[in-house]
């Protein structure tokens, strides 16, 4: 792109004037510095609340939909679909069942690359009781290793096991156990709504960050689900976990195309959530551009102080014969260069300070569990982006100073001299 000329010539400029090649470094790198780290929390923040809304449910659920009346006109235009007279239905979730769930589960797990997990769940209302006290809870039935996969209670874990459940145990929140004074191994009673119930052994108590699992829900195995909810061989849901929770509506509506089924997405249910998170990266971005054009107007001032500090040398160049293609070049290499290093130092400060902050670590909880202080979201994207927008800012700060450099008449310049 620029020949051996122009990189000669620039090089030489950068080492003469050392001070001046330094100090616009700085402009740069702590341009570089502030958009990785203003983009590096704000992406942070997003991921956790994000996390704080998803993490204990599944991106996509596909179950049983509602039985709705036809009028007569709707009959007349779908003559083909079932028909039902009367109320609209509710059905209770635990009758709200999937019979063939076997062979949608092997679909829905080859669907797509997006899909990252699938699992059968059976859940429902019931008490749980021990000794005089009773409380209503969300008992849901699972296969504990893939359930896993699609809502983390492994790693999660205050004490006991969630992995390998055996028929007739629980895992349970921690403050569920707390209520009840529940240590490993005691024996709590399950009813539900249906009448049906069973005594289960605690085999693991869990610290899930949600109040309303940790105080409200247990897991079981699936096959003890069915039991309790008489559902027989049947799930009443089946949950799945994407590679990316924002394509959930998209793969929400690609599945009900193929899927007898009402599928639904977590973003459905969380629009203020997601207006929210819209309107923050909005703000960053605005942050991020003011910073950029703030770097762009530091660069572009320096390179005209260049130009103006440098006119005898550039009329002696033009009056060697440099042309103007030439002394354009020139001050382009320059500010391409000076952009990349300064880039190069700002994505070292920026990623160094993320990462001190990302090691700051509060207790979020009664358990004593640890979460970060400062969420960071820090990745090879946002560094190599952050000097991508470094040196394409410097070049097009560049072009203004070059273009003065390459109008400059060498001889009003050497008789000024």
């Amino acid at each position: 792109m620029f020949d051996r000329f122009a990189w000669s010539v620039a090089l030489r400029n950068l080492r003469y004037n050392l001070g001046k090649t330094l100090l616009m470094m700085g402009v740069v790198a702590v341009s570089v510095t502030l958009i990785i780290f203003l983009g590096a929390l704000i992406g942070g923040l997003q991921r956790r609340l994000i996390a704080s809304v998803t993490g204990a449910i599944p991106h996509v659920v596909v179950r049983q939909p509602e039985r709705v009346p036809l009028s007569v006109a709707d009959a007349a235009a779908a003559p083909d679909g079932p028909l039902y007279a009367g109320e609209r239905i509710r059905l209770e979730r635990q009758k709200r069942k999937i019979e063939d769930w076997p062979f949608w589960l092997a679909r829905l797990q080859r669907f797509g690359p997006d899909v990252a997990a699938v699992s059968p769940v059976v859940e429902g209302q019931g008490f749980m009781s021990r000794g005089a006290r009773r409380q209503g809870v969300a008992v849901v039935g699972v296969i504990p290793e893939r359930h896993n996969a699609v809502v983390d209670i492994q790693s999660k874990l205050v004490t006991g096991r969630f992995f390998g459940l055996n028929a007739g145990e629980v895992a349970l929140g921690y403050k569920l156990a707390d209520e009840f004074s529940l240590r490993l191994g005691d024996k709590v009673r399950l009813v539900s709504i249906e009448g049906n119930a069973g005594t289960y052994t605690v085999a693991g108590i869990f610290d899930s960050g949600f109040a309303a699992v940790d105080g409200g829900t247990l897991y079981l195995t699936l096959r003890d689900g069915q039991t309790l909810f008489g559902v027989g061989t049947a799930v009443t849901s089946i949950g799945l976990k994407l590679g990316d929770i924002f394509g959930a509506d998209a793969m929400a509506r690609r599945l009900a195309l193929q899927v007898p089924y009402e599928t639904r997405s977590w973003m459905e249910d969380n629009q203020s959530l997601l207006s929210g998170l819209r309107a923050q990266s909005q703000s960053s971005n605005l942050i991020v551009g003011f910073t950029i054009l703030g770097a762009g107007f530091g660069i572009a001032s320096m390179l005209i102080m260049s130009v103006m500090s440098q006119l005898r040398e550039i009329g002696i160049l033009k009056a060697m014969g440099a042309n103007r293609r030439q002394i354009t070049a020139v001050f382009a290499v320059e500010g391409m260069l000076l952009s990349l290093l300064g880039g190069a130092a700002g994505a070292v400060q920026g990623s160094a300070l993320c990462l001190w902050l990302a090691g700051f670590r509060t207790t979020a909880s009664a358990t004593g569990r640890l979460v970060e202080t400062f969420p960071v979201d820090l990745g090879p994207a946002l560094i190599l982006g952050s000097i991508a927008i470094a040196v394409g800012i410097g070049f097009l700060a560049s072009l203004y100073p070059a273009w003065r450099a390459a109008r400059i008449n060498p001889i009003d310049v050497i008789r000024g001299a």
